[in-house]
């Protein structure tokens, strides 16, 4: 009897392995393609490149043929943003974006979301879709919506971020993995 109980529990025990999502949890990534950003002042659109890298991002957008061009780097707790040959650090990243740039920008969340995930900085509501992905994300006020994902990564390829007038729209072409 004893043989089949800890039988019956080995099984549970590689089911409940064999369950667990296949999408890359990887720290260390990349993505490139496209972002349009709408404000209640101005409506832009551009290429992105982000690169992240445990804690540390690298966000790179520029308009078309690098007019325009802007970096922001650092962590949630310190940023340079450089734009026009002038950079400028801060200890709190949104505020700087915000100052410098005029976007309300998630920055602290957008890793996560980026990676289809919900931050785990704050509660957050979520709907998923029929293949059992994020369909959408409504956390600290912004609503977030995955409108396609990668076939191969199972991992966005556009998402919809907004708040009242600030809409943000990425359209991932290529993601990368350390």
């Amino acid at each position: 009897m004893l043989k089949l109980i800890f039988t019956l529990a080995l099984c549970q025990l590689l089911l409940a392995c064999s369950t667990v999502p296949d999408s890359p949890a990887q720290s260390n990534w990349a993505v490139s393609g496209k972002i349009g950003i709408t404000t209640p002042t101005q409506s832009v659109a551009g290429f992105i490149l982000w690169k992240q890298q445990g804690k540390d991002f690298d966000i790179y957008v520029s308009g078309p043929f690098s007019v325009g061009s802007t970096r922001i780097q650092g962590n949630i707790a310190s940023i340079s943003l450089t734009q026009g040959g002038k950079t400028v650090e801060g200890i709190n990243p949104q505020q700087l974006i915000y100052e410098e740039l005029g976007w309300f920008f998630p920055i602290e969340n957008l890793p996560f979301w980026l990676k289809g995930q919900v931050a785990p900085y704050s509660p957050a509501q979520r709907d998923m879709n029929k293949n059992k992905q994020l369909s959408q994300i409504k956390q600290d006020k912004w609503k977030v919506e995955f409108l396609r994902y990668n076939d191969y990564y199972a991992l966005p390829e556009r998402i919809r971020i907004s708040q009242g007038q600030w809409k943000f729209l990425v359209v991932i072409k290529h993601w990368e993995f350390d």
